[in-house]
């Protein structure tokens, strides 16, 4: 038998009890008090059928992927240390590059390392895909029959998990409240520099109440007196989980490269410059930028290898694909593109020059360079996790207005408040999303566009 998670059943072997309702705790996000109420509430029906499926699950699972609890990141981050490392949840849209990469290109040479994290990536792929269809086979009848169609397991697309179709009434819901926050987070331009962090705060804040505030009646009017079964329950709680640590993910590779940007512009600094002169037309950025990097040495830097003349037309065809992938994420910038190039470029050469790291996040791949300076087919053959931190750089840089002014402190600044809103983002999900009923995620789907709508048109439904 080729299914090792079915032959442990037929052996007879079955995970701990104490282990599997662990799990249950973990991903439900229960602290100790909410979690004795959980299971005074089960009967002794629901203990003796979907407790014991579970258990089940758990056997098939670590037979599948061995430390599959902990490397599919299905568990609330709050059921987690704070400094505890993590597998990264964007594993999902890497690997959907990486395998498409290998499959298609087999007579390009691909690097070792991405060949062996492909090949892990397909492990949790397939990993999570049983999880889900484990969990959906448990489900009850009526669940199935009333909401099957929002819990079928789909195809995996550039999020964090291979998504469930009700992935995409989350993702509008997520929208709401970034668009409100467009209508609502201007920028604080009377506001003291030292103040401008707790003004931001604030709206943000503000913009989770609303958002919120907005979800209510949908979810008070769909609110039913039955209980979800288990399976449903922990469906829909892993997928809430896992976008939140999309989130973190995305916040540490933001918080690394604000501390990297942070020693270039002081290192600019001290050279003699006041700006970045992004806005210069391209040849005579590249004179600038040999002129900053092709020493020997640069201040601060104790590990540094010289740009080479050879490297800059190699970064300013891979600055492209981080454009491209702007666009995809529908950003949008008022610079021109010569600009936009020109920065990321610079990005690309100091993380050459200084042998930055790349973590790819993947069980058993140690760190590879962000950037080695050689040629590249295609963007494909980058891993996607690279791409989404370099828009971080490029976004950073811009967005504290590095090109009028070389400030570390409007780095951090816009690091803070960026932090913030993305915290708020985490909280609306959470206080509004997790543990609601299969009736009320129906609700939502049926009526997110009424909420989305308004606020997609600009409209200033979200005054105080």
């Amino acid at each position: 038998m080729n299914d090792k998670g079915i032959q442990k059943l037929a052996d007879g072997e079955l995970a701990r009890k104490g282990r599997a309702l662990q799990s249950i705790k973990d991903i439900l996000g229960l602290d100790d008090q909410a979690y004795q109420a959980f299971l005074e509430s089960l009967t002794e029906v629901e203990r003796a059928t979907e407790v014991d499926r579970y258990i089940e699950l758990c056997t098939i699972m670590s037979g599948v992927y061995l430390q599959w609890s902990s490397q599919l990141l299905l568990t609330a981050p709050e059921s987690k240390e704070p400094e505890s490392s993590y597998q990264s949840s964007l594993i999902a849209p890497l690997g959907a590059v990486l395998l498409n990469t290998i499959e298609t290109s087999s007579d390009k040479p691909i690097p070792q390392h991405l060949r062996s994290a492909a090949a892990q990536i397909s492990k949790l792929a397939k990993a999570k895909k049983r999880y889900l269809d484990e969990l959906y086979n448990q489900l009850r009848s009526d669940e199935k029959e009333t909401y099957g169609d929002l819990l079928k397991v789909c195809d995996p697309r550039l999020c964090a998990m291979p998504d469930l179709s009700l992935y995409e009434t989350y993702q509008r819901l997520n929208l709401t409240w970034k668009y409100r926050s467009q209508l609502l987070v201007k920028p604080q331009d009377r506001v003291p520099e030292m103040e401008t962090v707790a003004a931001v705060a604030k709206l943000h804040q503000r913009v989770t109440e609303l958002s919120g505030l907005a979800l209510q009646p949908l979810l008070a009017a769909s609110a039913l007196p039955t209980q979800d079964s288990l399976a449903a329950r922990l469906m829909l709680a892993s997928m809430v989980n896992r976008s939140h640590w999309e989130l973190l993910e995305l916040e540490r590779l933001e918080l690394i490269a604000t501390h990297s940007l942070t020693r270039l512009i002081r290192g600019l600094q001290q050279i003699g410059n006041r700006v970045i002169p992004a806005y210069l037309e391209t040849e005579a950025f590249k004179q600038w930028l040999a002129g900053q990097l092709s020493n020997d040495s640069f201040p601060g830097e104790e590990q540094w290898r010289a740009l080479k003349p050879q490297h800059l037309d190699r970064f300013y065809t891979q600055a492209t694909w981080i454009l491209q992938w702007e666009k995809l994420d529908f950003v949008e910038h008022s610079e021109s593109e010569e600009l936009l190039l020109n920065m990321c470029v610079l990005h690309l050469a100091w993380s050459y020059c200084t042998e930055e790291k790349h973590d790819l996040r993947v069980p058993d791949i140690k760190d590879c360079d962000l950037v080695n300076g050689r040629a590249i087919d295609s963007v494909e053959q980058v891993p996607l996790t690279r791409i989404i931190y370099q828009q971080r750089q490029l976004n950073t840089m811009l967005k504290s207005h590095q090109h009028y002014e070389l400030n570390t402190r409007k780095l951090e600044i816009y690091t803070e408040c960026n932090r913030d809103g993305r915290r708020q983002l985490m909280q609306y999900i959470r206080s509004n999303l997790r543990n609601i009923s299969l009736a009320q995620w129906q609700a939502l789907t049926k009526g997110v566009w009424g909420l989305l709508t308004p606020l997609l048109l600009g409209q200033d439904e979200v005054k105080s």
